[in-house]
Protein backbone atom coordinates (compact mmCIF):
# COMPACT_ATOMS: atom_id res chain seq x y z
CA UNK A 1 0.00 0.00 0.00
CA UNK A 2 1.33 3.44 -0.96
CA UNK A 3 2.25 5.99 1.68
CA UNK A 4 0.36 9.19 0.82
CA UNK A 5 2.59 12.15 1.68
CA UNK A 6 2.50 15.92 1.63
CA UNK A 7 5.24 18.49 2.13
CA UNK A 8 4.76 21.83 3.86
CA UNK A 9 7.63 24.08 2.81
CA UNK A 10 9.86 23.63 -0.23
CA UNK A 11 13.24 24.98 0.84
CA UNK A 12 16.40 22.93 1.28
CA UNK A 13 14.88 20.18 3.45
CA UNK A 14 11.55 20.14 1.64
CA UNK A 15 13.27 19.84 -1.72
CA UNK A 16 15.71 17.12 -0.63
CA UNK A 17 12.84 15.19 0.93
CA UNK A 18 10.78 15.51 -2.24
CA UNK A 19 13.62 14.34 -4.50
CA UNK A 20 14.10 11.22 -2.38
CA UNK A 21 10.38 10.50 -2.16
CA UNK A 22 10.23 10.56 -5.96
CA UNK A 23 12.69 7.66 -6.00
CA UNK A 24 10.99 5.69 -3.21
CA UNK A 25 8.32 3.38 -4.63
CA UNK A 26 6.60 3.20 -1.23
CA UNK A 27 5.46 6.81 -1.50
CA UNK A 28 2.89 8.74 -3.48
CA UNK A 29 3.35 12.52 -3.18
CA UNK A 30 -0.01 14.24 -3.09
CA UNK A 31 0.63 17.92 -2.44
CA UNK A 32 3.34 20.53 -1.87
CA UNK A 33 2.65 23.79 -0.08
CA UNK A 34 5.07 26.33 -1.53
CA UNK A 35 5.27 29.93 -2.72
CA UNK A 36 7.23 28.75 -5.79
CA UNK A 37 5.52 29.43 -9.12
CA UNK A 38 4.27 26.18 -10.66
CA UNK A 39 6.06 27.04 -13.92
CA UNK A 40 9.43 27.12 -12.13
CA UNK A 41 9.20 23.79 -10.34
CA UNK A 42 10.84 21.70 -13.07
CA UNK A 43 13.89 23.97 -13.19
CA UNK A 44 14.05 24.05 -9.39
CA UNK A 45 14.07 20.27 -9.16
CA UNK A 46 16.51 19.60 -11.98
CA UNK A 47 19.23 22.05 -10.96
CA UNK A 48 20.90 22.04 -7.58
CA UNK A 49 24.28 23.42 -6.55
CA UNK A 50 24.71 20.80 -3.83
CA UNK A 51 23.09 17.73 -5.31
CA UNK A 52 23.67 18.12 -9.03
CA UNK A 53 21.50 18.00 -12.15
CA UNK A 54 18.52 15.77 -12.74
CA UNK A 55 16.22 15.19 -15.67
CA UNK A 56 12.66 15.12 -14.34
CA UNK A 57 9.93 15.98 -16.81
CA UNK A 58 7.23 18.00 -15.14
CA UNK A 59 3.92 18.17 -16.97
CA UNK A 60 1.69 21.02 -15.87
CA UNK A 61 -1.88 19.71 -15.82
CA UNK A 62 -3.55 22.95 -14.78
CA UNK A 63 -2.94 26.03 -12.63
CA UNK A 64 -2.34 24.04 -9.45
CA UNK A 65 -1.46 20.49 -10.49
CA UNK A 66 1.61 18.80 -11.99
CA UNK A 67 2.59 15.30 -13.01
CA UNK A 68 6.05 13.85 -12.32
CA UNK A 69 6.47 10.16 -13.06
CA UNK A 70 3.64 8.30 -11.33
CA UNK A 71 2.82 11.27 -9.10
CA UNK A 72 0.04 13.76 -9.78
CA UNK A 73 0.83 16.53 -7.30
CA UNK A 74 -1.24 19.50 -6.23
CA UNK A 75 0.71 22.74 -5.76
CA UNK A 76 -0.77 25.11 -3.19
CA UNK A 77 0.34 28.32 -1.52
CA UNK A 78 -1.40 28.71 1.84
CA UNK A 79 0.38 30.37 4.75
CA UNK A 80 -1.78 29.30 7.69
CA UNK A 81 -1.82 25.55 8.52
CA UNK A 82 -5.42 25.71 9.74
CA UNK A 83 -6.51 26.70 6.24
CA UNK A 84 -4.92 23.70 4.51
CA UNK A 85 -7.18 20.68 3.97
CA UNK A 86 -4.50 18.00 3.67
CA UNK A 87 -7.02 15.16 4.01
CA UNK A 88 -8.93 16.39 0.97
CA UNK A 89 -5.75 15.85 -1.05
CA UNK A 90 -5.41 12.34 0.36
CA UNK A 91 -2.40 13.13 2.57
CA UNK A 92 -1.79 10.85 5.56
CA UNK A 93 1.81 11.78 6.45
CA UNK A 94 2.89 15.41 6.35
CA UNK A 95 6.56 16.41 6.26
CA UNK A 96 6.59 19.78 8.03
CA UNK A 97 9.79 21.38 6.71
CA UNK A 98 9.13 25.12 7.05
CA UNK A 99 11.02 25.42 10.35
CA UNK A 100 8.32 27.84 11.46
CA UNK A 101 5.85 25.71 13.41
CA UNK A 102 7.64 24.08 16.34
CA UNK A 103 4.98 23.31 18.95
CA UNK A 104 2.31 20.66 19.25
CA UNK A 105 -0.36 23.36 19.51
CA UNK A 106 0.71 24.84 16.17
CA UNK A 107 1.12 21.49 14.43
CA UNK A 108 -2.27 20.21 15.59
CA UNK A 109 -3.83 22.76 13.25
CA UNK A 110 -2.64 20.63 10.31
CA UNK A 111 -5.63 18.60 9.11
CA UNK A 112 -3.71 15.34 8.68
CA UNK A 113 -3.16 12.01 10.46
CA UNK A 114 0.59 12.30 11.13
CA UNK A 115 3.03 15.21 11.19
CA UNK A 116 6.80 14.70 10.93
CA UNK A 117 8.58 17.84 12.10
CA UNK A 118 11.98 18.37 10.47
CA UNK A 119 13.31 20.50 13.33
CA UNK A 120 13.88 20.16 17.07
CA UNK A 121 10.60 21.11 18.75
CA UNK A 122 10.31 23.97 21.21
CA UNK A 123 8.07 21.91 23.48
CA UNK A 124 7.77 18.25 24.53
CA UNK A 125 6.89 16.77 21.14
CA UNK A 126 8.58 13.31 21.13
CA UNK A 127 11.85 13.11 19.19
CA UNK A 128 12.86 9.99 17.26
CA UNK A 129 16.07 9.09 15.48
CA UNK A 130 15.85 6.13 13.11
CA UNK A 131 18.45 3.55 14.07
CA UNK A 132 18.44 4.60 17.73
CA UNK A 133 15.02 4.91 19.38
CA UNK A 134 12.57 4.41 16.51
CA UNK A 135 11.43 1.12 18.07
CA UNK A 136 9.92 3.09 20.96
CA UNK A 137 7.38 4.76 18.66
CA UNK A 138 3.86 4.07 19.95
CA UNK A 139 1.56 5.70 17.43
CA UNK A 140 2.13 9.36 18.28
CA UNK A 141 0.44 11.68 15.77
CA UNK A 142 3.02 14.46 15.93
CA UNK A 143 6.72 13.68 16.17
CA UNK A 144 10.05 15.38 15.54
CA UNK A 145 13.12 13.80 13.97
CA UNK A 146 15.37 16.31 15.75
CA UNK A 147 18.17 17.98 13.82
CA UNK A 148 20.71 16.84 11.24
CA UNK A 149 23.46 17.00 13.88
CA UNK A 150 21.34 14.94 16.28
CA UNK A 151 20.87 12.26 13.62
CA UNK A 152 24.62 12.13 13.03
CA UNK A 153 25.55 11.94 16.72
CA UNK A 154 22.80 9.72 18.13
CA UNK A 155 23.71 6.44 16.38
CA UNK A 156 27.37 6.87 17.36
CA UNK A 157 26.67 7.86 20.98
CA UNK A 158 24.18 5.03 21.38
CA UNK A 159 26.42 2.26 20.10
CA UNK A 160 29.51 3.57 21.92
CA UNK A 161 27.61 3.69 25.21
CA UNK A 162 26.48 0.11 24.61
CA UNK A 163 30.09 -0.94 24.05
CA UNK A 164 31.51 0.84 27.09
CA UNK A 165 29.54 3.24 29.27
CA UNK A 166 30.26 6.87 28.47
CA UNK A 167 31.45 8.94 31.42
CA UNK A 168 31.56 12.27 29.60
CA UNK A 169 31.57 13.59 26.05
CA UNK A 170 31.99 16.85 24.19
CA UNK A 171 31.59 17.76 20.55
CA UNK A 172 31.79 20.61 18.12
CA UNK A 173 30.02 20.47 14.80
CA UNK A 174 31.78 22.25 11.97
CA UNK A 175 28.60 23.04 10.10
CA UNK A 176 28.02 24.34 6.59
CA UNK A 177 26.04 27.51 6.17
CA UNK A 178 22.23 27.46 6.06
CA UNK A 179 19.55 29.62 4.49
CA UNK A 180 19.04 31.45 7.80
CA UNK A 181 22.42 33.16 7.37
CA UNK A 182 23.38 36.19 5.32
CA UNK A 183 25.63 36.75 2.33
CA UNK A 184 26.73 40.15 3.70
CA UNK A 185 26.68 41.65 7.18
CA UNK A 186 23.29 42.81 8.44
CA UNK A 187 22.68 45.67 10.85
CA UNK A 188 21.65 43.48 13.80
CA UNK A 189 24.78 42.54 15.73
CA UNK A 190 23.25 40.62 18.64
CA UNK A 191 23.51 37.38 16.68
CA UNK A 192 26.81 36.36 15.15
CA UNK A 193 24.90 34.68 12.32
CA UNK A 194 23.98 38.13 11.02
CA UNK A 195 27.58 38.35 9.78
CA UNK A 196 28.58 37.42 6.23
CA UNK A 197 28.85 33.69 5.47
CA UNK A 198 31.61 34.26 2.92
CA UNK A 199 34.53 35.37 5.05
CA UNK A 200 33.84 34.12 8.55
CA UNK A 201 33.94 31.12 10.82
CA UNK A 202 30.91 31.89 12.97
CA UNK A 203 30.33 30.43 16.46
CA UNK A 204 26.76 29.25 16.76
CA UNK A 205 24.48 27.33 19.07
CA UNK A 206 23.30 23.74 18.65
CA UNK A 207 20.33 22.04 20.24
CA UNK A 208 21.82 18.61 19.63
CA UNK A 209 22.83 18.06 23.27
CA UNK A 210 19.24 18.44 24.50
CA UNK A 211 17.86 16.34 21.64
CA UNK A 212 20.40 13.61 22.43
CA UNK A 213 19.19 13.40 26.01
CA UNK A 214 15.60 12.97 24.87
CA UNK A 215 16.51 10.26 22.36
CA UNK A 216 18.97 8.48 24.70
CA UNK A 217 17.87 9.38 28.26
CA UNK A 218 20.65 7.36 29.90
CA UNK A 219 23.28 9.85 28.68
CA UNK A 220 21.58 12.84 30.33
CA UNK A 221 24.09 15.47 31.54
CA UNK A 222 26.98 13.53 29.98
CA UNK A 223 27.29 15.20 26.56
CA UNK A 224 27.85 18.87 25.82
CA UNK A 225 28.42 20.49 22.46
CA UNK A 226 28.73 23.63 20.38
CA UNK A 227 28.80 24.60 16.73
CA UNK A 228 30.58 26.82 14.24
CA UNK A 229 29.28 27.76 10.82
CA UNK A 230 31.76 27.76 7.95
CA UNK A 231 31.68 29.11 4.35
CA UNK A 232 30.62 25.91 2.59
CA UNK A 233 27.16 25.18 1.18
CA UNK A 234 26.67 21.60 2.45
CA UNK A 235 28.21 18.66 4.38
CA UNK A 236 29.26 19.06 7.99
CA UNK A 237 31.72 17.37 10.32
CA UNK A 238 31.60 16.59 14.03
CA UNK A 239 34.64 16.45 16.27
CA UNK A 240 33.48 14.11 19.05
CA UNK A 241 35.51 13.40 22.19
CA UNK A 242 34.32 10.58 24.44
CA UNK A 243 35.65 9.48 27.81
CA UNK A 244 34.53 5.99 28.83
CA UNK A 245 34.12 4.48 32.30
CA UNK A 246 36.81 1.89 31.62
CA UNK A 247 39.79 1.51 29.31
CA UNK A 248 39.15 0.90 25.63
CA UNK A 249 41.16 1.26 22.42
CA UNK A 250 40.24 2.54 18.98
CA UNK A 251 40.92 -0.95 17.58
CA UNK A 252 38.42 -2.45 20.01
CA UNK A 253 35.82 0.15 19.11
CA UNK A 254 36.20 -0.39 15.36
CA UNK A 255 36.18 -4.19 15.68
CA UNK A 256 32.86 -4.07 17.55
CA UNK A 257 31.42 -1.42 15.25
CA UNK A 258 32.21 -3.42 12.11
CA UNK A 259 30.26 -6.37 13.50
CA UNK A 260 27.26 -4.49 14.84
CA UNK A 261 26.49 -1.40 12.79
CA UNK A 262 23.52 -0.97 10.49
CA UNK A 263 25.22 -0.27 7.14
CA UNK A 264 22.39 2.06 6.14
CA UNK A 265 23.08 4.26 9.17
CA UNK A 266 26.77 4.08 10.11
CA UNK A 267 29.79 3.80 7.84
CA UNK A 268 33.47 3.48 8.72
CA UNK A 269 35.21 5.40 5.98
CA UNK A 270 38.86 4.67 5.09
CA UNK A 271 39.09 6.68 1.88
CA UNK A 272 40.71 9.89 3.20
CA UNK A 273 37.84 11.94 1.77
CA UNK A 274 37.06 15.64 2.05
CA UNK A 275 33.68 17.24 2.61
CA UNK A 276 32.37 17.40 -0.96
CA UNK A 277 32.96 13.67 -1.33
CA UNK A 278 30.07 13.14 1.08
CA UNK A 279 27.60 15.28 -0.87
CA UNK A 280 24.25 13.51 -1.37
CA UNK A 281 25.09 10.59 0.91
CA UNK A 282 22.16 9.06 2.77
CA UNK A 283 24.02 7.63 5.79
CA UNK A 284 23.80 10.06 8.72
CA UNK A 285 26.94 8.86 10.54
CA UNK A 286 30.16 8.42 8.54
CA UNK A 287 33.14 7.82 10.82
CA UNK A 288 36.51 8.94 9.46
CA UNK A 289 38.81 6.04 10.32
CA UNK A 290 42.03 8.00 9.84
CA UNK A 291 40.81 10.95 11.91
CA UNK A 292 40.03 8.83 14.97
CA UNK A 293 42.65 9.03 17.73
CA UNK A 294 43.36 7.59 21.15
CA UNK A 295 43.62 10.43 23.68
CA UNK A 296 44.35 8.28 26.73
CA UNK A 297 43.38 4.81 27.90
CA UNK A 298 39.75 5.83 28.42
CA UNK A 299 39.29 8.64 25.90
CA UNK A 300 38.94 8.65 22.10
CA UNK A 301 38.50 11.45 19.56
CA UNK A 302 36.22 10.68 16.59
CA UNK A 303 35.61 12.63 13.41
CA UNK A 304 32.20 12.04 11.84
CA UNK A 305 30.90 13.36 8.51
CA UNK A 306 27.29 13.93 7.43
CA UNK A 307 25.42 15.54 4.58
CA UNK A 308 23.33 17.83 6.74
CA UNK A 309 20.66 18.12 4.05
CA UNK A 310 20.38 14.80 2.24
CA UNK A 311 21.10 12.29 5.02
CA UNK A 312 18.73 14.06 7.40
CA UNK A 313 15.90 13.76 4.88
CA UNK A 314 16.84 10.10 4.37
CA UNK A 315 16.40 9.58 8.10
CA UNK A 316 12.94 11.16 8.09
CA UNK A 317 11.88 8.94 5.22
CA UNK A 318 13.26 5.81 6.92
CA UNK A 319 11.26 6.66 10.00
CA UNK A 320 8.01 7.17 8.09
CA UNK A 321 8.54 3.88 6.25
CA UNK A 322 9.04 2.22 9.63
CA UNK A 323 5.99 3.67 11.38
CA UNK A 324 3.76 3.01 8.37
CA UNK A 325 4.80 -0.67 8.41
CA UNK A 326 4.21 -0.79 12.15
CA UNK A 327 0.77 0.78 11.87
CA UNK A 328 -0.50 -1.55 9.12
CA UNK A 329 0.61 -4.73 10.91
Amino acid sequence: MKIFAGINGFGRIGKCTFLQLLEDSNFSIKVINTSLDINLIENYLNNDTNHGRRNYNTRIIDDDKIEIGDNIISIINIRKPENIRWREYGVKYLFETTGVFLTKEELLTHDVDYVILSSPPSDEIPIFCYGVNHHSYEGEKIISTGSCTTNCLSPMINICDNINKIEFGSFITIHSTTSSQNTVDKTCNKKRTTRSVFNNIIPHTTGASKCLERIIPRIKDKIIGSSVRIPTSNVSMIDLNLTFESAITTDEIFTILEKNIDPNIIEINKNRNVSTDFMTTSKPTIIDYYQTFQINEKSIKFTIWYDNEWSYCSQMIRFVNYINMKLIK
